[in-house]
């Protein structure tokens, strides 16, 4: 049987389109892995770039908190006019106390600066600092307030600093177990 020219031409557009068809099945396809490959890569992106600004933030608060450090401890040299080997024995202690409790460096410096207020000398300083950490975490009060008040009780009623700790424990078990707490004492 003879395939006339126009059922030839018709075959030949059919296997065109059938050809066709399948150039874009293989172009969608290829398309597809490209878009998931390009969305991957996006997502990788993102992650990267939340990374990096995560990271920025963190080195960010570092630099803020250094230089809260230093601005408290150039405070409490001002105040308590700590010579050069005083002034490195506070930070030494501020440093100390920040790394091994709950509270800051900062927190520690601020404390220092209180009692400096008070008159308390550099060795004087050091020997209360732990005495009123234990107060401040005791009461839930922070170190500055809890400082000027162990300082103020001391002075008053003429006691030594090494006096701190039994002061600091009457104190926290006064506020503990009664209505009077550190703003009403103060």
């Amino acid at each position: 049987m003879a395939v006339s020219k126009e059922q030839l031409i018709i075959q030949l557009k059919a296997q065109g389109i059938t050809a066709t068809k399948a150039q874009l099945k293989g172009l969608h396809k290829s398309v597809n892995q490209t878009g998931k490959g390009m969305a991957g890569m996006a997502g990788q992106m993102a992650i990267a770039t939340v990374g990096f600004y995560a990271a920025a933030r963190a080195i960010g608060s570092v630099i803020s908190t250094g230089k809260e450090f230093q601005q408290s401890m150039a405070n409490v040299k001002a105040i308590s006019g700590a010579t050069g080997v005083e002034f490195a024995m506070l930070e030494k202690n501020a440093k100390s106390l920040g790394a091994t409790t709950v509270h800051t460096a900062s927190d520690v410096a601020a404390m220092q600066t209180e009692f400096a207020k008070l008159g308390f000398t550099a060795t004087e300083i050091t020997k209360v600092t732990e005495g009123t950490l234990a107060l401040s975490t005791a009461v839930g009060a922070d170190l500055a307030t809890s400082a000027a008040t162990a300082g103020t009780t001391l002075r008053g009623f003429g006691l030594d600093v090494e006096e701190t700790n039994r002061v600091t424990d009457v104190m926290a078990l006064s506020f503990s177990s009664s209505a009077l707490d550190m703003a009403k004492f103060t």
